[in-house]
């Protein structure tokens, strides 16, 4: 049983790091990343609402003292963690070997953790007030695209299609955002890609220029980049929930970067037993900056 040496432990560390990097989140892109988070709970965002100038005020009047909305928006830390037995007859090889499962497996779990994480930033409560205690859901009014929204009818629930990117920017815009300033993502699962990508190439063709596609698949179109994901929930048994938003309005950061244990298990006959956690958290900042979009599926 060879001994585990503290070379042997940072090996893993450094694999697991790497391999962590060359992961691909699904949702990371979308988020904008606040360094230097700490403690329980951490302030991303002070938060201003809009206001309007006063236009041709009053000869020789009063100095304006516009009132306007104000909110502080918090993000809270969440472990994610992976450990697994190794049961190999070579174990030191399993550890410090980059394409091992016990580095691969858990860097993946990781990622995956934190797309789950990223998800329900979006869609989820997020905590606000002076001292991050008021829990605060998620509000669809006036930015809801119904799952009718692109039907022949207006009536019958479809999947997803350019009519409800339209309406979605169209409901941005109706809250004063201005589109072309902002970067713009789209959460969609793969059945709903699926549908996008018919209906540019054999419906709404006059967007095929304005999209990129590539091997039956959309990843941008009207500026908005498409982001393949299975974390957003579905409404119920016909529709699924899919988000827009924009880039600004969602945040994360690592209150404690990935960090590994190799130790040998005394329960479990000494094997080695590897563990990893982080501890990660993700927030929405504005509402407006998010907009619902419910697709049916058969």
């Amino acid at each position: 049983m060879p001994d585990v040496t503290s070379a042997y432990k940072l090996k893993y560390q450094s694999n697991v790091e790497l391999a962590i990097q060359q992961r691909t989140s699904q949702l990371e892109r979308g988020f904008t990343y606040v360094p230097d988070l700490r403690g329980r709970q951490a302030q991303v965002l002070d938060l201003v609402g809009l206001s309007e100038a006063i236009v041709d005020g009053a000869r020789g009047g009063d100095t304006p003292n516009i009132d306007t909305p104000h909110d502080q928006i918090w993000v809270r830390p969440r472990q994610l963690e992976w450990g697994k037995l190794i049961e190999k007859e070579d174990e030191i090889k399993a550890i410090t070997n980059y394409e091992s499962a016990y580095v691969q497996s858990g860097a993946a779990a990781i990622v995956r953790g934190r797309d789950n994480i990223f998800a329900a930033a979006v869609y989820g409560s997020k905590f606000t007030g002076q001292d991050g205690t008021t829990t605060t859901a998620y509000s669809s009014t006036n930015r809801l695209v119904a799952e009718t929204v692109g039907s022949n009818d207006g009536l019958t629930a479809v999947g997803m299609n350019v009519k409800k990117i339209i309406r979605a920017l169209r409901l941005l815009e109706e809250q004063d955002i201005h589109i072309e300033d902002e970067e713009i993502y789209l959460g969609l699962n793969a059945k709903e890609v699926e549908d996008l990508y018919s209906d540019i190439t054999y419906v709404n063709t006059d967007y095929r220029s304005k999209s990129v596609l590539e091997e039956k698949r959309v990843r941008e179109i009207l500026g908005v980049t498409i982001l393949t994901t299975s974390r957003f929930p579905n409404l119920d048994a016909d529709t699924h929930r899919s988000f827009l938003w924009c880039k600004r309005g969602m945040y994360y950061g690592d209150f404690e970067p990935v960090t590994t244990t190799v130790e040998r298990n005394p329960a479990k006959k000494y094997r080695l037993h590897p563990y990893m956690e982080n501890w990660f958290g993700a927030t929405r900042g504005e509402d407006q900056l998010v907009i619902e979009i419910q697709n049916h599926f058969p």
